[in-house]
Formats: structure tokens, C-alpha cells, sequence
């Protein structure tokens, strides 16, 4: 007994026997390929998606618009911040404060609230649904670090699992996340709505390594430096702490391809706890 596929596959291969026969097409795939089905959405991300600069941390993300008008985003991204120290910056180099934060630390969630109007923006919608299977093909758009362009940078994967990590949920997405991808939007790649956020890169340390670092981190041998905050204050820091700085970065350079994101489930539930309709 030969399949739909074995028969199409042997009518095929019978004709070709032939030099004069055409080529047969009819051979089945599972999907019809279309090369630039993924960056479809750039003008939604272009209208959307934003950079997140945190000056207290010397840190960067990503953010974009939600419904009420407020911008979505991590919270380790504006950790440390006050309400007016954010700065929002869109795809037109526009630059706005924050003037409110409201985080979650649990689901690493966080709201901006601009300080003007986000005009010339359009939100992104929300999953409905909030199943979905392995496979599935999603996407985000954001700032990686080492990038500067204005315009958010397309990455494109597959839902590949999920894990829990002190209790929460999220899922396992085999998609290049990077510093600075955080709070991103993840993103349904056919409906182009939100099922989740960008939340970290996997980047495993073994333990003890982690804790030399952490150790070595305290001491201040070598050379002593004193370093400008944003805020003006003065930091002492010694050479072994530069070290240790040198090495995390390296560390969040690597890259396996895989990357955690906030689940829908955990999204929507923040969002109602600030009473903000999905």
C-alpha cells in the first residue's frame, strides 16, 4: 500500500524516465514557504516598539505600547529607577521621560507611564488565546545590546518548551535573545499578537563559578578607581571588581539560541491587577 505522498513520489519519478516529460509539482509540503512572511510586521513593530534607557544602571531595553497608553516592558529593565528617570526612546529618535513605574518583581513585569503622550503610536493587541504548541513560530522586535540603530531589530523562533524557574512559569523560546531584548514583545508571527515578554537569555554558570565571581566582586585589590554615576555621585572600584565586571559582560555575550519569556497567562494577570483591560 503506498501513501498520497509514495504515490505522488513514484508518479514522479516514473515520468522523468522520460527526458521529454515535464517535471512533476505536485510533490506535498507541510506549508507553502514564504521568505518574508516574518518581517511583515515592521511596520507595526516600527509603530510599536520602543528602546527603554534605565541611566541609574547604566542599563538599556526594550518596551512597547500598551493599550492604556502606558509601555510594557521588564521589570529587571527598570530596576533601581525613580518614576521620572526612564527615558523612552521611539523609532524616530524621539525621547520622552517616564513619569510612573508600576513593577512586579515575581513576573518580572513592569509598566512605564510617559510622561507626554505617546503620539504617531499604535499598541500592540494581546493574544486571546493563551494554548499554544510546540512550534508554533513567534518573534520579537527589539534593542540588543552593542546596537544603537533607531529601529528595532527583528529575531525569529520556534516555541520550543516551557520551564519554571522559582515558582513561575515561562516559556523556552529557541530564538537569539540578547541584553537589551528584554521586555520585548513575543509575538504570534501569524496573528502578529502578544503572547509574552522577553525576559532573559539562557547563559548557564556553574555554581561555583558563580560564586567566585560573587566573592571576588567584595574585594578590592589592584588598582583603585573612582567612577561618575548618572547622578553625579562618586564610586570607588578596585581592579579585581573590573575584572569581574569584564567576565559578566563576556558571560552575557554567549549565546545557545534559547531565551525564557513571560507566559500570556502571568501577562494578563499583571495587567489586571492594574485594572488595564488586555
Amino acid at each position: 500500500m503506498i501513501g498520497g505522498w509514495e504515490r505522488g513520489r513514484a508518479r514522479s519519478l516514473s515520468r522523468r524516465k522520460d527526458p521529454r516529460a515535464p517535471m512533476m509539482t505536485d510533490i506535498p509540503v507541510a506549508a507553502p514557504l514564504d521568505t518574508d512572511f516574518a518581517g511583515r510586521e515592521s511596520q507595526t513593530a516600527l509603530a510599536s516598539v520602543m528602546r527603554v534607557v534605565n541611566p541609574n544602571a547604566f542599563t538599556g531595553g526594550t518596551g512597547f505600547l500598551h493599550s492604556s497608553g502606558k509601555v510594557l516592558t521588564a521589570e529587571h529593565v527598570v530596576r533601581n529607577a525613580g518614576p521620572a528617570d526612564l527615558v523612552l526612546i521611539t523609532s524616530r529618535g524621539v525621547q520622552i521621560r517616564s513619569k510612573g513605574i508600576h513593577v512586579d518583581s515575581r513576573l518580572d513585569l513592569a509598566t512605564i507611564e510617559p510622561a507626554v503622550p505617546l503620539v504617531n503610536l499604535a499598541p500592540l493587541p494581546i493574544s486571546v488565546p493563551s494554548t499554544f504548541t510546540i512550534g508554533t513560530m513567534l518573534s520579537t522586535w527589539g534593542y540588543p545590546s552593542g546596537y544603537n540603530g533607531p529601529l528595532p531589530l527583528l529575531t525569529v523562533g520556534h516555541l520550543a518548551g516551557s520551564d519554571t524557574i522559582n515558582g513561575i512559569q515561562r516559556y523556552i523560546v529557541n530564538a537569539a535573545f540578547n541584553s537589551g531584548n528584554s521586555g520585548g514583545p513575543l509575538l504570534h508571527l501569524e496573528s502578529g499578537t502578544v503572547i509574552g515578554v522577553v525576559a532573559s537569555k539562557l547563559a548557564p554558570l556553574p555554581p561555583q563559578i558563580q560564586d567566585v565571581l560573587d566573592q571576588l566582586s567584595q574585594q578590592k585589590f589592584g588598582m583603585q578607581w573612582t567612577r561618575t554615576l548618572p547622578d553625579g555621585t562618586k564610586q570607588p572600584i578596585s581592579e579585581t571588581q573590573i575584572i569581574v565586571e569584564v567576565l559578566q559582560f563576556l558571560r552575557s555575550q554567549t549565546q545557545l539560541v534559547i531565551g525564557h519569556a513571560v507566559i500570556l497567562d502571568d501577562l494578563r494577570s499583571f495587567l489586571a491587577n492594574q485594572g488595564l483591560t488586555p
